[in-house]
């Protein structure tokens, strides 16, 4: 079996059904752990090739860091 990878950030709990990284097939969650504040470890396993797959969500998408960006003062042109 592959060995486990960290990737970038992954989107809510609800809203996500992560794909394998090797054979794109759905991977399943197998465990959630608490990550720094406001964001969550997952630990996945793909259904079809069995690659453990480590990564990091954001554990309440309301009060995401991302959120920042839309109240910033960049606004689109008019």
């Amino acid at each position: 079996m592959p060995d486990a990878q960290l990737t970038n950030k992954l989107p809510s709990r609800q809203l996500v059904r992560p794909r394998c990284p090797m054979c794109q097939a759905h991977m399943e969650v197998l465990h959630v752990a608490p990550g720094r504040p406001g964001f969550e470890y997952w630990t996945l396993r793909c259904k079809k090739c069995g690659l453990i797959h480590e990564a990091q969500a954001a554990a309440d998408p309301i009060n995401s860091e991302a959120l920042g960006w839309f109240d910033g003062e960049l606004k689109p042109p008019r």
